[in-house]
């Protein structure tokens, strides 16, 4: 395990842990994307069209769920042994049902301990579509609006508010059109990491430092933010009068049923009781700044990473978690997107696929020690996810390969080089000179 020293210089490489790939996404004045309605547990099933290859091929023969678990460990171990990595999991869930789901690797370097698929990974930024969630079951219990500003539920908690973030809205700021910056200055980022008292009084340091400076673009135009979500979850917090932590237990795992999801690295530094963060294949028990764990620090399995994909595919529990116009509008392009460009909804990116008939939810995250991947087809309810406890550009390779095999073994297409929507600069750890 690192000394303090060391964990310090690698917080700081490249601007710390989590600029996560800030995207330049290039923006059209053209139309935008049409999101189909969510789907309720009784609603009748949406009619399947075939998916076609963009070169044309025949579809490949779609696998049954009969040995999925079999399937999906073998096409995990097949990439293990080919990139080093200590462990991945993944999970593929089709037509409102988790197909399979296995975990290859140790959790631990050195260490024989097995991974399972019930052990929790941490997810990165794919914590943001947790969150946005999480803001939207306030907004159908009327606790917070989609254009609720800033000033209006921080205004008194934090004096000096920036005039260009005043009247910042929720909307904007789950959309990534809040204008601030990716993470802040490396002296408040590193303050942060410091920052000592609960999760919300460092979240409360952080944002104010961050609300009480210039934005790095005006408000509507996009800029990939991470600082905006920990201000979501400060809002949220600040409203509810509860720590995000405890919403979050109460409004979205317990019941979507997610037992294994929790905050920061799973398990503890004194065991091996769950998969440990490595950098480089060395264990690492570290982390982002607990103020920004509404952006970037939830754990789960892999197996409850499926159970929240199928929610975000419109397979509600019941009662339903949110209203379908609810669930329709998180997943609403931010702005004006041409139809050949990605987009950003609420904690998803949204380029189009042809393996997928059309736009997918997608995201990576990453912390330099870990990393992991998910893409969901909304036409074909299909969709597939793969965890890894390493954060370095094997670790990206990897969970994008599995991703492809996953999609051409279960969807029975082949997706071809996947091509992640974000940029990895600043998200995964460089190659070892």
């Amino acid at each position: 395990m690192p000394r303090p020293a060391v964990i310090a210089s690698i917080i700081a490489v490249s601007g710390a842990l989590v600029t996560f790939g800030i995207l330049s996404a290039p923006r059209s004045q053209q139309s935008s994307a049409v999101v189909p309605a969510s789907r309720s547990q009784t609603a009748p099933a949406a009619p399947r069209v075939e998916a076609k290859p963009a070169d044309s091929k025949p579809a490949l023969p779609i696998a049954s769920d009969v040995g999925a678990d079999a399937q999906i460990a073998a096409i995990l171990e097949s990439n293990l042994k080919s990139s080093g990595v200590p462990a991945l999991a993944a999970a593929v869930v089709k037509d409102g049902r988790v197909i399979g789901s296995a975990a290859v690797g140790v959790r631990k370097m050195k260490d024989p301990t097995k991974v399972t698929a019930d052990d929790p990974f941490h997810l990165g930024t794919n914590t943001k579509a947790l969150t946005a969630t999480l803001i939207g079951r306030m907004v159908d219990q009327g606790s917070l609006k989609w254009d609720t500003t800033v000033t209006e539920v921080l205004g008194r908690e934090i004096a000096g508010i920036h005039p260009d973030l005043a009247t910042v809205t929720v909307d904007q700021l789950l959309h990534h059109r809040s204008g601030m910056l990716a993470r802040g200055p490396n002296e408040i980022w590193q303050a942060a990491q410091r920052a000592k008292g609960t999760p919300t009084e460092q979240r409360m340091q952080y944002c104010e430092a961050m609300l009480t400076r210039a934005p790095a673009k005006l408000p509507g135009q996009y800029q990939y933010s991470n600082a905006g979500y920990a201000v979501l979850g400060l809002m949220a917090e600040t409203v509810a009068k509860k720590p995000y932590e405890q919403l979050m237990k109460e409004e979205v795992f317990t019941p979507l049923g997610l037992a294994t999801a929790g905050f920061g690295p799973p398990g503890d530094a004194n065991g091996v009781t769950a998969p440990w963060p490595h950098l480089d294949g060395g264990p690492a028990f570290i982390d982002n700044p607990e103020a920004v764990t509404p952006g970037m620090r939830v754990h789960m399995s892999v197996k409850d990473w499926a159970t929240f994909a199928n929610f975000q595919l419109g397979h509600q529990p019941t009662p339903p978690l949110l209203k379908p116009e609810t669930l329709a509008h998180l997943h609403e392009l931010g702005g004006q997107v041409a139809d050949d460009q990605m987009g950003y909804a609420c904690g998803w990116f949204r380029p189009k696929r042809d393996w997928a008939g059309g736009r997918t939810l997608h995201h990576i995250g990453g912390n330099m020690v870990n990393f992991s991947e998910i893409w969901l087809a909304p036409d074909r309810d299909f969709g597939v996810m793969v965890c890894c406890n390493e954060g370095n550009a094997e670790a990206a390779d990897t969970t994008e390969a599995v991703c492809a095999a996953l999609i051409k073994r279960f969807l029975g297409v082949d997706p071809g080089e996947l091509k992640s929507a974000r940029e990895r600069t600043n998200q995964v750890r460089k190659p070892k000179s």
